[in-house]
């Protein structure tokens, strides 16, 4: 066997030796950016249920019994304050507005024929020609007149204040969120039609109990979820003054955007305390299906460690690790 190397082999050695050698260089050299897991505090959060609900809420009903001739919005349709949400028939107050003002016209000439048979009787009196009763009598049908005059004229504005409530209007500018009533159907006091929401910021009310509600202060900060994924901070706006004594919570409202749909059923975290934990930057979670886990590194290179993690913190920056990493280990992010 020849024991002597050709000098094309041997350069193929040199080169293949080179690249070993730079292959184990680079899984000797430690990522560029990791990051030291250490203990540190981490507020305690208690989940209470709520929803979403909009800051103004209006059931458009009517004030009189009529029969509906036209609804011209649909749900869904954005609506501007003060457009004609529903209008109503008009053909039985038409008709009371039309005996309303004869009415009126008969009082008064009524009235003006009392007035001037009063003013007879004074000057007649004035005159010693006729007797005091006789001017009194004169004086009480000119009341009498004034009298009829007055009911008839708040007859006329109680038909007018009536046909004010055939059209009704929207009273802010909204969306309509639901439809109870349609052309035709009879519409009476306190019947719903419509209901129109204010399509600015919403309010997540949620039910605090009394010992965490103590805790929460207006402009606070809180973490809100819902059931299919979505996650955002709300802003306390207001904590009831009282407690409900059945349930001894504590209404708590929290602005959130305008595009969070009312009804929708949300989680708010909110702050009871603090404790030691771990958390670690959300972005250096690696997910592998149902596991997940993050990239760490040891003597020997980068190994995939699964961990177990619990909830987010700082607006979804930072995810809580349950177990799996301790302080001291040192993670790629």
């Amino acid at each position: 066997m020849n024991r002597h190397l050709t000098p094309a082999l041997l350069a193929v050695a040199v080169a293949a030796c080179g690249h070993a050698a730079a292959d184990d260089k680079s899984a000797a050299e430690p990522p560029a950016a990791t990051f030291t897991v250490q203990e540190e505090p981490l507020t305690t959060v208690v989940p209470v249920e709520g929803t979403v609900v909009a800051r103004r809420t209006a059931e458009i009903s009517t004030r009189m019994m009529a029969r509906i001739t036209a609804v011209p919005v649909e749900v869904g349709d954005r609506v501007r304050e003060g457009q004609t949400l529903v209008r109503l028939g008009t053909d039985d107050v038409a008709a009371n507005r039309l005996k309303a003002e004869a009415a009126v016209r008969a009082a008064q000439a009524a009235r003006d024929e009392a007035a001037r048979q009063a003013a007879r009787m004074d000057t007649l009196y004035a005159q010693d020609v006729v007797a005091q009763v006789q001017r009194d009598g004169a004086q009480l049908g000119l009341a009498q007149a004034e009298s009829q005059l007055a009911l008839a004229k708040a007859t006329l504005q109680e038909v007018e204040t009536a046909a004010s409530y055939a059209t009704i209007a929207a009273p802010f500018a909204g969306s309509v969120v639901r439809r109870f009533a349609d052309e035709g159907d009879v519409a009476s006091p306190g019947m719903p039609i419509l209901i129109l929401e204010d399509t600015g910021e919403r309010d997540a009310v949620v039910a605090v109990p009394v010992d965490l509600a103590a805790g929460l202060r207006a402009d606070m900060p809180i973490r809100v979820t819902t059931t299919d994924g979505r996650a955002g901070t709300a802003i306390v706006r207001a904590v009831a003054a009282g407690a409900d004594p059945m349930t001894r919570t504590v209404e708590v409202r929290a602005t959130l955007p305008a595009e969070w749909p009312t009804g929708t059923a949300v989680t708010a975290l909110v702050p009871a305390g603090s404790h030691e934990g771990i958390a670690i930057p959300a972005h250096a979670v690696v997910r592998r299906g149902q596991l997940t886990g993050v990239r760490v590194v040891t003597v020997n290179g980068v190994t995939i460690r699964w961990v177990r993690l619990g909830r987010t913190l700082d607006s979804g920056e930072q995810v809580q690790v349950l177990s799996g990493l301790e302080p001291g280990d040192r993670i790629v992010l």
